[in-house]
């Protein structure tokens, strides 16, 4: 119990001061429980001798309603200090764990670790906020109330005093049991609740995919499975702490049983006043009735360990280490030295270098899986590469601050996401600070003006999650508006119109070409026809640049390049015959 509440306050940080002034509190809300018994015996002894007078009567009642006073007030500053406290504690917890994932390798968050960071975000930090600072205070409150109660009794009677703590050891000992036995239980609940929350994203997400391929039943058995799991997982916890619940329900029972006997035998045999008889057996009610909180509360305790063990693991993640100095780029060339990249035992890039030169377009060509997409990814450093060197500038990318460094990119991909927002909040995601003068502006050149007014509410229009309101074409134009407010020097593309309509892909090309006006544009390439003006062309293959040159260089060398540009023309001359 006591490495609880020892975690709990080492968690809170600045705020552990609050939870120690709780806990002192606490202590003194447990005397004065035990005031009005003791107010009450001393009237029942004044009683049996024939010595109460209006006097006695005074004192017993002005007694009982000032500890009645002060528990109500020692109460609600506790639950001040401890329920304010856990709010507080984990509002800032949020925050860093943002900034925290933020700074985590793009490789972390792989469909196996989006439902473990769920769990977290969702079970685990709701669970402890709702539940920690109460149950801290359960915990404390009642251990701190059978100690002093039996320090009392024991004051009244060293011979019932004697049983009531051999009672008391004994149900403490049962309830260390008792968190032990829940501990493994408390880790597999965690699991197992990850997993399914794994299973129910990947589910939902795959709809689609289940319906075009009839895979319903297939999917529903592998999703039901993961409910039946985490049903047998919650139904062992349960089994697991019966058993001490019960033994601890027993060992009170019986030391309540000896206390009464006892305290009615010595009365028999007058070696004890009646009304101490009578206050020690209220009184025992008392001492044992928070062995029943504290039982149901450990459990509740030990599930919140196991979901601050889960979350501590999360933030000892590996981050991209980063130097946060500033630097000025004298230009914005793009340069990758012998640069190796593995995606864990995958190796993607071999020995790759090139240069990107400042306002100029560099075209990366290639079958899929060749690593055009990893070449873009470590521009913006969404991984650390395994050799070599990437250089903006002639400064490393390691030695930028990533905000320094994402502030000069802008990125646009073929897969737009956009916020459950309106429009033109997803548009100022990239300029918070922007005025609606200038938010028109770049929509006029990203050729998304015209659609944007044709909605129900303009610009304050929610988009829906991921933008489900809009069609393709409409998301990549308000995409390609985000980045041109951004006016970051450096722009990554994959081709934002491989896969659109020919209407939209005019408007999209439109677009592009007002975005990448005297930038460094690094662009995946899908259709070769729109990079024939690119300053230089990559051809990679097998993670390897193999070609290099203008489109006429690479044309005249009649090699990979050549052949693309075959196939391309071929295609564009099929016909369908009747």
């Amino acid at each position: 119990m006591l490495s609880i509440v020892k975690r709990m306050i080492n968690f809170s940080g600045k705020y552990g001061g609050r939870l120690k002034w709780a806990i002192f509190l606490s202590i003194l809300e447990s005397f004065t429980i035990n005031v009005p018994i003791l107010c009450i015996l001393y009237g029942l002894i004044k009683i049996n001798n024939n010595e109460l007078v209006k006097k006695d009567i005074f004192v017993v009642a002005i007694g009982i309603v000032i500890s009645v006073i002060l528990r109500a007030l020692f109460r609600r500053l506790v639950d001040g200090l401890q329920s304010g406290t856990g709010y507080n504690i984990f509002a800032d917890e949020r925050m860093k764990i943002g900034d925290y994932l933020r700074n985590l390798p793009m490789g972390y968050f792989t469909e196996g670790n989006i439902g473990y960071v769920s769990a977290v975000l969702s079970s685990d930090i709701n669970f402890i906020e709702e539940h920690g600072m109460n149950t801290l205070s359960k915990i404390v409150s009642s251990s701190i109330g059978v100690i002093i109660s039996s320090i009392m009794i024991t004051i009244l009677d060293y011979r019932i005093g004697i049983v009531v703590i051999l009672t008391t050891i004994i149900s403490f000992i049962i309830s260390n049991i008792l968190l032990k036995v829940s501990s493994e239980s408390s880790v597999q609940k965690q699991e197992v609740q990850s997993r399914l929350i794994s299973a129910v994203i990947e589910y939902v997400k795959g709809i689609p995919v289940i319906k075009a391929f009839n895979l319903e039943g297939e999917k529903s058995k592998a999703t039901h499975r993961s409910f039946k799991e985490t049903r047998d997982i919650l139904i062992k916890f349960e089994k697991v702490v019966i058993a001490p619940f019960i033994a601890m329900d027993t060992f009170i029972a019986i030391g309540t049983g000896v206390v009464i006997f006892l305290s009615s035998y010595f009365v028999i045999n007058e070696t004890m006043e009646l009304p101490t008889a009578f206050m020690i057996m209220i009184f025992i009610y008392q001492i044992f009735l928070p062995f029943r909180i504290i039982g149901g509360q450990l459990p509740l305790g030990r599930i919140m360990m196991a979901g601050l063990d889960r979350y501590e693991r999360l933030m000892e993640e590996e981050v991209l280490q980063e130097n946060n100095k500033k630097v000025q780029f004298k230009n914005f060339d793009i340069e990758f030295q012998n640069v190796s990249f593995a995606y864990e035992k995958e190796e993607v890039l071999k020995d790759i270098s090139f240069k990107a030169e400042e306002k100029s377009m560099t075209a990366l060509v290639g079958s899929s899986g060749c690593g055009k997409t990893t070449v873009v990814n470590l521009i913006a450093r969404f991984w650390d590469i395994d050799n070599g060197a990437i250089k903006i500038g002639g400064v490393d990318i390691k030695e930028i601050g990533m905000e320094n460094l994402l502030k000069n990119i802008s990125m646009v991909f073929q897969r737009v996401y956009l916020f459950n927002d309106t429009v033109l909040n997803n548009i100022k995601f990239a300029k918070p600070e922007a005025t609606m003068e200038e938010v028109i502006e770049v929509c006029k050149k990203a050729r998304c003006h015209d659609f944007i007014m044709e909605l129900e509410n303009g610009y304050n229009t929610v988009v829906g999650e991921a933008g489900s309101t809009l069609s393709g074409g409409e998301k990549q134009r308000i995409s390609i508006a985000r980045a041109m407010l951004k006016n970051a020097p450096i722009i990554l593309l994959d081709e934002a119109t491989a896969s659109v309509d020919p209407d939209n892909e005019r408007y999209i090309q439109e677009a592009i070409n007002e975005l990448v006006k005297n930038k460094t544009l690094i662009v995946i390439a899908h259709r070769l026809s729109t990079i024939k003006n690119a300053g230089k062309i990559l051809v990679i293959d097998k993670g390897q640049v193999i070609e290099e040159g203008k489109h006429s260089e690479l044309i005249n060398k009649k090699g990979n390049y050549y052949e693309f540009w075959q196939r391309r023309m071929e295609s564009r001359s099929w016909k369908i015959s009747s």
